[in-house]
């Protein structure tokens, strides 16, 4: 049975993944790793292992003894086809030997623990994670690697992060993972959210070190470095694009407009699924090698 719709994160509506959306991702992994290497200089591997500090070829040697399995959940508003199977298509491409659980749910994860998984992946309508089942207390979630991933991608992109100004706009689970990766990276980050309590929390969880912009249109005009963890269409235009701009944009829609996007070319990175998936693999592997 296919897995749900991933949809309502903690406390924050977060974008709604339609099947259309994933539709082609697994006939055409090769294809976007071309344009991701393009890009960013990295394939979809290197992004993940780099994101991870880890090298290519640790990864590489630990492909061989490592089982995936993908739990279907048949729960939920919605049921998004086919996203146990694209899931399931990034890992086998990246490597790693992975197979979707028979069934859904709970007789899934017996099944799952039957053929000797080493790490789960699952999602319902709060949570996307891959945990570890050796260790049994780690768990890898997807919002996290998703805003690890696109930072690391948008510093690839812009030739280092090292203090340059990078804007975030939306300050949930994405955005708060995305401004502490962005940090590490030597950027100076600043924020925006249409709630303001979130941008408060943000800047008190980070120790104020980052800035809160009060106007979205404003900051678009600024800022050359812009990291879109927003669910909303059409926020970032073509007046606010030139030759220096970059945007790293996770998730679906993506929040530029279709005039910005072709202006932007290259320099957008949007992808709803494989990065944040190819993250979360191979920081789960890490944990199963170290348990």
């Amino acid at each position: 049975m296919p897995a749900p719709l991933l949809g309502m994160a903690r406390k924050i509506k977060m974008t709604r993944l339609k099947t259309n959306d994933i539709a082609d991702i697994a006939a055409n992994l090769g294809a976007y790793d071309t344009c991701l290497l393009s890009q960013t200089g990295r394939t979809l591997k290197g992004i993940a292992c780099l994101s991870a500090g880890i090298g290519e070829d640790w990864l590489l040697k630990r492909q061989g003894g490592i089982s995936v399995g993908v739990i279907p959940f048949s729960c939920g508003q919605g049921i998004l086809s086919n996203f146990s199977e694209t899931v399931a298509s990034i890992i086998e491409y990246l490597g790693f030997s992975a197979f979707v659980a028979a069934a859904s749910d709970v007789t899934a994860m017996v099944d799952a623990y039957r053929h000797e998984a080493d790490i789960l992946f699952m999602a319902d309508e709060r949570r996307f994670v891959a945990i570890d089942l050796h260790s049994r207390n780690v768990v890898v979630d997807n919002a996290d690697m998703t805003g690890g991933g696109f930072a690391t991608g948008l510093a690839l992109m812009a030739g280092g992060l090292m203090g340059k100004s990078v804007f975030v706009i939306g300050c949930g689970e994405v955005g708060r993972a995305a401004t502490e990766s962005l940090l590490r990276l030597g950027a100076d980050v600043a924020v925006y959210d249409v709630n303001t309590s979130s941008t408060r929390a943000l800047a008190r969880q980070t120790g104020n070190a980052i800035k809160v912009e009060p106007s979205l249109d404003a900051a678009l005009m600024h800022y050359d470095l812009i990291f879109d963890a927003s669910p909303a269409a059409d926020i970032i235009g073509v007046g606010h694009i030139d030759e220096k701009t970059f945007v790293a944009a996770p998730g679906m829609p993506c929040g530029t407009t279709a005039a910005a996007t072709e202006k932007l070319n290259r320099r957008l990175l949007h992808d709803p699924l494989r990065i944040g998936v190819a993250c979360m693999l191979v920081n789960a592997v890490k944990t199963v090698i170290g348990s």
